[in-house]
């Protein structure tokens, strides 16, 4: 093979490299852009509520007030729906209350034993 053909190959392979490299970076693109989209998605079929701000009811509806001053955000809850799974929602509560209260203990506990 003589300088220049060995040149040549050279170039050709550089530009294939140069290719595979940026349709790698454009595929990464493409899979952060899909990962965003989903994670969009599924924030909009869930709402976390940490903390209430203000409840009332008002024409059969319970109001419950959440979120900070940019993001007002009102839950409006039927009560004859709601007092039909109370007693579910009820005990549903009290025991996962009772978790965390014992995780609470045990850590705790486990500070303790390291004085």
């Amino acid at each position: 093979m003589t300088k220049t053909e060995l040149q040549e190959e050279i170039k050709e392979l550089k530009e294939i490299t140069n290719s595979l490299h940026l349709d790698k970076v454009e595929l990464l693109d493409n899979i952060l852009e899909l990962e965003n989209k989903i994670e969009l998605k599924e924030s909009k079929q869930n709402t976390y509520i940490h903390e209430t701000n203000h409840l009332y009811c008002q024409d059969g509806e319970l109001h419950i007030h959440y979120g900070d001053v940019e993001n007002d955000n009102w839950l409006v809850w039927n009560t004859d729906s709601l007092y039909k799974d109370l007693h579910f929602i009820i005990s549903q509560v009290v025991k996962e209350n009772k978790k965390m209260q014992q995780m609470y203990l045990n850590n705790i506990k486990d500070s303790l034993k390291e004085m």
